[in-house]
């Protein structure tokens, strides 16, 4: 009998070690699955925030936790600030910023080691000031380090356990969403990195082409943020802005190819240097169409000098025929040629330029792209621009009949003395 009992109790022994090794192969095929979903994400998504959100409500699932944070490594100042934070407090502590070795996020930074902390009332190094600032309270944690080849890229938490406290494997978890998270925030770093660099080299490149006249020097980046400006009002999406955005800061590219002797010519063009001039938007697009990359800015370097009336050039495009992208960079070249001083003609104040270029709508330029200028205007989001033009005039109240510095002449006089045919090119 006793013999039976001691089976039966071996029996039900091994029953529930497998029982236990059953519940901890369901949850690592939990965390691989999730890992291979999320993985699909990491290696496919743009956006980081949203990459960054998901693998943390994964990781809040797989442990059972009421909230979780991710904290990305600032670099430049050695502390860790709240990138992600899920929870209702989760608005909250995202103004907190923590030092190498402050509070337990900075201590896993700063031994590269994960901590499971059963109960954070009773651990030196939680940070109770976070909670007291936030109102949440913290019972128990867990917190792994970001790190990809060794470099830190933050910290993952979760908090407060369900079902009371947190397990080692949930430690094991919790690494697997840390390296998707170091691998998703070091391909953000890369691309935008990648990113500046090319925003860097484009500036260089049209600043040194910008430099070749004094008068135009600074003239395509105060155009780009012109014509951002006017695409925020007509409420273009972030992709569109960044197309408009670069496509306004090389609309001028094509001016590599003209001639000193021409381009900056301070007296009249002959009509045979000004038909030379007006090649610059076809070569600018020919440069452009030799990379796929900047293929998609193309369009707006070629028809930015085009006008509704078919008067424009270098294809005469009529009405909707122009895109929207040169329309926006045509009224924005516009308002930057006429507040600039050029060799032939003092600058114009803001409001004069309006003015002037009002009477071009709606028969030469889009009236909805000239709304959205005079409402940034309005709105004092040209300002910051207009002050790095060093020609720019201060704004008076003539606006119709006086010229700017002291010029008395009509706006048609006006306007065509800041785009002639045949004098000197300006925009």
């Amino acid at each position: 009998m006793e013999d039976y009992q001691g089976r039966i109790a071996e029996l039900e022994t091994r029953v529930a070690a497998l029982e236990q090794a059953l519940q901890q192969a369901r949850q690592q095929a939990a965390v691989l699955q999730a890992v291979l979903s999320l993985s699909t994400q990491v290696f496919a998504a743009s956006d980081l925030k949203a990459t960054l959100t998901n693998i943390m409500r994964v990781a809040e699932q797989l442990t059972d936790a009421e909230a979780s944070a991710l904290l990305l490594y600032d670099e430049a100042t050695d502390e860790l600030f709240f990138e992600v934070a899920t929870g209702e407090k989760g608005e909250a502590v995202k103004e907190v910023r923590l030092k190498r070795g402050e509070g337990i996020a900075g201590r896993v930074l700063q031994t590269g080691e994960p901590m499971l902390v059963p109960d954070a009332a009773k651990e030196p190094h939680h940070a109770k000031a976070v909670d007291a600032q936030t109102g949440f309270v913290t019972r128990n944690l867990i917190a792994v380090p970001l790190l990809l080849d060794g470099q830190p890229k933050g910290v993952l938490e979760v908090l407060n356990a369900h079902k009371g406290q947190f397990a080692p494997e949930d430690v094991t978890a919790l690494q697997a969403m840390a390296l998707l998270s170091a691998i998703a925030i070091d391909k953000a770093q890369t691309y935008q990195a990648l990113h500046e660099l090319f925003w860097d080299l484009v500036r260089i490149i049209v600043a040194a082409l910008d430099a070749r006249d004094p008068y135009t020097r600074g003239h395509s980046e105060r155009v780009m943020h012109y014509a951002v400006a006017i695409a925020e009002e007509m409420g273009l999406s972030e992709e569109d802005r960044q197309r408009v955005a670069l496509s306004a800061l090389l609309h001028d590219i094509g001016k590599i190819g003209i001639p000193d002797g021409i381009l900056l010519k301070e007296g009249h063009l002959t009509e045979v240097e000004f038909s030379i001039i007006k090649l610059h938007p076809e070569i600018g697009f020919r440069i452009l169409q030799q990379s796929s990359r900047l293929r998609p800015y193309a369009d707006g370097v070629r028809y930015h000098h085009e006008r509704l009336s078919g008067s424009g050039y270098p294809l005469g495009l009529k009405g909707d025929a122009i895109p929207l992208d040169a329309r926006i960079i045509a009224v924005a070249d516009m308002f930057d040629a006429l507040t600039s001083q050029r060799p032939y003609r003092q600058a114009f104040s803001p409001a004069e330029a309006i003015s002037l270029i009002r009477q071009q709508v709606p028969h030469e330029l889009d009236e909805t792209v000239f709304q959205a200028l005079q409402r940034a205007w309005e709105k004092g989001n040209l300002a910051s621009f207009l002050s790095r033009n060093p020609f720019v005039a201060p704004d008076r109240q003539e606006t119709t009949e006086q010229g700017a510095i002291g010029q008395t002449v009509t706006q048609r006089e006006a306007f065509n003395e800041a785009f002639p045919r045949g004098g000197a090119f300006s925009a």
